[in-house]
């Protein structure tokens, strides 16, 4: 009799205050692939950006960023249970260190959102002993999300390319 193999666990969501950041289901993506929206997306949801990066999840047949903690989450506001926008790893941990990524609809942004998500993928990373920091690639024309980074820490480090890279060592 052929055994069964294990079923991988969900990842756990993330709950701060105002936030609850939570995998995507396949029907999300598949809207979000389309550049469509669905009733619990918040205006202006899924951006240029989210829409590229579903196509993606799609196409790699979806299951890491369906059932990884280790991807981009969906950022839902507790109050009003919309997807406001997306926060979460760019991948699995390289070299000891996991990149941070996301976006928020300009709708929720300058309400401090940005930042309590940031904080909680943070100590996400942190309770994996193996993470030596956590980093971040930022477009240079990004003020808000370089000063967001600044505030919370993070320190500029030399990077080839468009964006500006910044890294948190571990506490």
């Amino acid at each position: 009799m052929e055994e069964l193999l294990p079923q991988p666990e969900p990842p756990r969501p993330l709950r701060t205050e105002h936030l609850e950041l939570r995998p995507f289901t396949r029907g999300e993506l598949e809207v979000m692939a389309d550049a469509a929206t669905m009733p619990h997306f918040a205006q202006g949801f899924p951006s240029a950006e989210n829409t590229d990066w579903a196509r993606g999840a799609i196409e790699a047949g979806e299951h890491f960023f369906t059932e990884s903690e280790l991807t981009r989450l969906a950022v839902v506001e507790r109050t009003s249970e919309q997807v406001v926008g997306t926060a979460g790893f760019s991948g699995p941990l390289m070299e000891g260190e996991l990149e941070v990524e996301g976006s928020m609809v300009p709708g929720v942004r300058r309400r401090g959102l940005a930042g309590e998500a940031l904080d909680a993928l943070v100590e996400r990373a942190f309770e994996d002993p193996g993470v030596r920091a956590v980093c971040a690639s930022v477009p240079e024309d990004m003020v808000a999300a370089h000063r967001l980074l600044v505030g919370r820490g993070f320190v500029r480090r030399p990077c080839a390319g468009s964006e500006i890279s910044y890294h948190l060592p571990r506490p």
